[in-house]
């Protein structure tokens, strides 16, 4: 093999390795930039037929960058003609996000999903549509906080604490 053709193969392996590692590092990068899934905690009224106040939390999935989904279980009172009874709902909420970077302090999403809701001694459970519009505020510390008003099974009303990345919404 002649030197020339030597310097040739190693110049292409050591092309080949910086492009190797150029594109390793770029992927890692984007591995980073990717919203990541976190936990929610969240109080509630709902007020329709029946009024309901219910505590509990969830997962929140990301769905590309602009969209989120959570899982969210409560349980709680409900109150109708004027006896209590405890009460639970499972929802899935999905919400379009107008800022997914934190690069305004004050953010609108607005969304839907299903509710299914349960009362102790109900013979029938019907899941309601659900709407929400969000607004979420700034972080602290590992938290953000958000107000959510919507419509599904009655007027809805929670305050909701978020566990989302600093980087991320």
């Amino acid at each position: 093999m002649s030197l020339a053709r030597l310097a040739r193969l190693a110049a292409g392996a050591a092309l080949g390795c910086a492009a190797s590692g150029a594109l390793g590092a770029l992927g890692a990068l984007g591995a980073q930039r990717r919203p990541t899934s976190y936990a929610e905690y969240r109080a509630d009224v709902i007020a329709g037929s029946a009024t309901a106040a219910q505590a509990g939390g969830g997962l929140v999935l990301p769905f590309g960058v602009y969209v989120r989904t959570s899982l969210d279980g409560a349980i709680g009172a409900t109150w109708r003609g004027g006896v209590a009874r405890t009460s639970g709902r499972a929802d899935v909420i999905s919400r379009f996000l107008l800022d997914p970077f934190r690069e305004t302090p004050v953010v609108l999403s607005m969304g839907g999903g299903v509710s299914v809701p349960y009362a102790d001694g109900d013979t029938r459970v019907r899941p309601y549509l659900t709407v929400v519009v969000d607004v979420e505020g700034r972080q602290h510390g590992a938290i953000t906080p958000a107000l959510q008003v919507g419509l599904g099974g009655g007027l809805r009303v929670g305050v909701v604490l978020r566990t989302s990345p600093r980087a991320w919404r």
